[in-house]
C-alpha cells in the first residue's frame, strides 16, 4: 500500500462490534505505521444501542462508503467480511488490497493480493490485536476497550465459538480496558421503540419442541433479527433460534443454536432462495433476500417459506403447529 493515497477500511453492512473494532485497530496500526489518512467506511445502518454506544463511547469516526469519491485514487482493505459475499458495499470495479475475516475462505478472496483469513478464530478483532501485538505498539485505552467489547460480544464471553487466541487475546486485553466506558457500552439506555419492538416480539414470538423464533414485518433496523436471535435463545430449554423481518426491500434472517455440531451457516444457506446470500459459522448464521420487487403477500409466504425448510433440516418432518411463545396456543403452520 502507499502512504499517500487515502486507505479505506471497509466493514460489512450494517457493522457489529467486531468489525467496527477491527476497523479501529487497524486504523491505529496503519497509521502509527506512517499512513497519515485512514478511514473507516460501511454501508447501512448501526441502530443497535450497544453499537451506537460504542461508537459515542469510544469516538469512532465511521462514514458512509457512498460518499467515497475518486475510488481509483483510493485504497481499500476489507475487514470481518470478503469480497463478493453479498454483505458488503464497495464502490464499483473496485477490488479490495486486502482481506481480513474470521469466516470460512470464499474461493474469489483467494484472488485478492493480500488475504488473511482465519475461520477457527471467533473474532476478527483478535488477529488485528496479535498483528499490534507483532509490532511491539502500546494500545491505547479505546482501541483495547473496543477489541475486548468486541471479542466478548462476538463470543458471548469466550462461551460460543472461542478459540484459544481469543481467550488469551480476551485476558491480555482486560487490564487495559476502561470499563467505565465499557459499561456504558454495554448497558446502554433503551428508547420506548425498543420496548414497543420487543413487546412485538414477544407476542408474535413462536417454538417448536427447541426452536423459538419470530417473523416480523418492517425491523428498525437490520441487525434487530440477529439482537433478538441471540435474545430467545436465552429461553430455557431452547436450542434454537430463528428471526426474521423486512428492511428496505430486504430480507434478513438470523438462526442461533447451542447445538455444537450444528452447522448454521450451511442450513440457512439451504432453507434460503438461490438469489440472495448468506454466511456464518456453526453456531450462528445470517442471510439477505432481495424483496423489493415481490408484493407484500409473497414476501410473508417466503419467510414462512424459509421458517418450513428450517424446521425441516433440524427435525426432519413436516410441521403443521407451532404454538405461540407467550400464551402456548397452536398456531396453524401448514406444509406445502
Amino acid at each position: 500500500m502507499r502512504p499517500d493515497q487515502l486507505v479505506c477500511l471497509v466493514v460489512h453492512n450494517n457493522p457489529d462490534p467486531d468489525s467496527l473494532a477491527s476497523a479501529l485497530g487497524l486504523q491505529y496500526l496503519l497509521k502509527r505505521k506512517g499512513f497519515p489518512t485512514v478511514r473507516i467506511y460501511y454501508d447501512g445502518f448501526i441502530g443497535r444501542a450497544e453499537n451506537k454506544a460504542m461508537l459515542s463511547q469510544l469516538k469512532i469516526s465511521a462514514h458512509q462508503i457512498t460518499k467515497v469519491r475518486l475510488a481509483c485514487r483510493r485504497q481499500f482493505v476489507l475487514l470481518d467480511c470478503q469480497p463478493f459475499a453479498g454483505n458488503v458495499t464497495l464502490p464499483e470495479r473496485v477490488m479490495p488490497l486486502a482481506v481480513i475475516d474470521h469466516h470460512p475462505l470464499r474461493q474469489k478472496t483467494r484472488k485478492i493480493p493480500f488475504f488473511d483469513v482465519r475461520p477457527d478464530y471467533g473474532a476478527c478483532s483478535t488477529i488485528i490485536y496479535e498483528y499490534l501485538v507483532s509490532e511491539d505498539m502500546v494500545i491505547p485505552t479505546s482501541v483495547a476497550t473496543a477489541l475486548f467489547h468486541a471479542i466478548f460480544s462476538e463470543t458471548q464471553g469466550l462461551g460460543r465459538e472461542g478459540s484459544p487466541a481469543d481467550k488469551k487475546a480476551y485476558l491480555e486485553l482486560l487490564p487495559r480496558v476502561s470499563f467505565k466506558r465499557l459499561s456504558k457500552i454495554q448497558y446502554p439506555p433503551l428508547s420506548r421503540d425498543f420496548i414497543s419492538n420487543l413487546m412485538q416480539v414477544l407476542t408474535s414470538g413462536f417454538y417448536y419442541k427447541h426452536l423459538v423464533g419470530v417473523i416480523l414485518e418492517e425491523l428498525p433496523y437490520p441487525d434487530f433479527v440477529a439482537e433478538m436471535a441471540d435474545f430467545l435463545l436465552r429461553i430455557n430449554n431452547m436450542s434454537w433460534s430463528i428471526c426474521l423481518g423486512s428492511y428496505q426491500g430486504l430480507l434478513y434472517v438470523s438462526i442461533r443454536s447451542k447445538n455444537i455440531h450444528a452447522n448454521t451457516a450451511r442450513l440457512l444457506k439451504r432453507a434460503i432462495p438461490k438469489s440472495g446470500t448468506s454466511g456464518g459459522h456453526e453456531l450462528i448464521a445470517g442471510a439477505r433476500v432481495l424483496i423489493d420487487q415481490i408484493d407484500s403477500s409473497a414476501v410473508q409466504t417466503l419467510k414462512t417459506d424459509i421458517v418450513r425448510k428450517v424446521l425441516r433440516e433440524i427435525y426432519h418432518a413436516d410441521i403443521e403447529s407451532l404454538f405461540n411463545l407467550v400464551t402456548n396456543a397452536p398456531v396453524p403452520f401448514s406444509s406445502d
